[in-house]
């Protein structure tokens, strides 16, 4: 069972990446992913881990701060 939280993790890598980088903005960015509803946290958990993994994936927090 998927659950709402997990979806994200869910997406192919190279479909994540281009959603998440084609966003202007984070919540641009999470509406892009979304084959189902996608929560904020888990997305940017995943865009995060890709980050540690050394895929380039724009970082959002600049926003989050604002």
């Amino acid at each position: 069972m998927v659950t709402i939280g997990h979806r994200a993790g869910h997406i192919p890598q190279d479909r994540f990446v281009a959603a998440w980088n084609g966003g202007a903005t984070l919540d641009e960015a999470v509406k892009r992913l979304a084959d189902g509803p996608v929560p904020r946290w888990a997305a940017r958990a995943r865009a995060a881990d890709l980050r540690h993994a050394g895929v380039e994936v724009k970082d959002f927090a600049a926003e989050e701060a604002a």
